[in-house]
């Protein structure tokens, strides 16, 4: 039986200890990229959430701004009036709640969702119109992505019922130096400001009871503090030369064990 010899152990062993360094490495890194990385395995058998965070209809604000259509299918009952009105930039919404509308004038919608002031404009349009069809909707319905993200800026939701993952969808996903267990968001409500951590890693993100966003919410990702330290690349760079160092010396000696 061929023993090695104690120049043949050591190549070896390098050769192991870079093998386990790379592979200890790689499951950690891959650890912490996995969204809800503890709801069991559902290969066979679904998991089910009984309890998640019911949606909210999100509430009409000042400075809103509001796409607003009213059409008829017959002839608008008022002369001075063509059946449609749809500003090109929108209606926006006062301090006090108010927008102001052709032929209705002022109308209180703040504190109303769209649903509601859908009715409430269909109503008093039914005063100058034949059977109006009124559509309102927050145009301005966005979400400000900051930090170590895909894409940062401002981003226009189309659909009111968004989600922080759908957020963080629209923006490009999180890249792998991304911490995703402590991702902030800044919501304002009144006079007050509100801070709130998700953790995307855990499936309790989705009882979350901010896991449904709101117009003008933040969020801002953190990079992990393992990656800051490379922001200039040296560290990564150090690491791939003695890798490189390493890896030599270990086939040089392999090569001189096998002469």
């Amino acid at each position: 039986m061929y023993h090695l010899n104690r120049r043949e152990s050591f190549g070896f062993g390098l050769i192991m200890f870079l093998l386990i360094v790379s592979s200890v490495s790689s499951c950690i890194s891959i650890k912490k990229e996995i969204y809800c990385r503890d709801l069991p395995d559902s290969v066979n058998h679904p998991y089910i959430m009984n309890q998640i965070t019911p949606f909210e209809d999100p509430k009409i604000e000042s400075n809103d701004n509001l796409a607003i259509t009213v059409n008829t299918i017959s002839n608008p009952i008022s002369s001075s009036s063509t059946g449609t009105f749809n500003p090109l930039n929108g209606y926006l919404v006062d301090k006090n709640g108010y927008i102001e509308l052709t032929l209705l004038g002022f109308v209180k919608v703040g504190g109303l969702t769209t649903t509601e002031a859908r009715e409430l404009l269909k109503q008093k349009a039914k005063e100058y119109f034949k059977d109006p069809v009124v559509n309102v909707r927050i145009s301005n319905f966005n979400i400000t992505m900051l930090g170590n993200i895909g894409r940062t800026g401002p981003i226009n939701i189309i659909n009111e019922k968004s989600s922080i993952l759908d957020a963080i969808g629209l923006a490009g996903d999180l890249p792998l130096t991304a911490r995703r267990d402590n991702v902030l968001l800044m919501r304002t409500e009144g006079d007050q400001m509100k801070f709130i951590r998700y953790d995307l890693t855990s499936k309790n993100l989705f009882n979350n009871p901010y896991f449904y966003l709101k117009q003008n919410d933040i969020i801002y990702v953190e990079p992990r503090k393992d990656i800051i330290q490379n922001t200039d690349n040296r560290f990564q760079r150090d690491l791939s030369y003695v890798t490189a160092v390493l890896s030599l010396i270990s086939i040089g000696l392999i090569y001189r064990s096998l002469k």
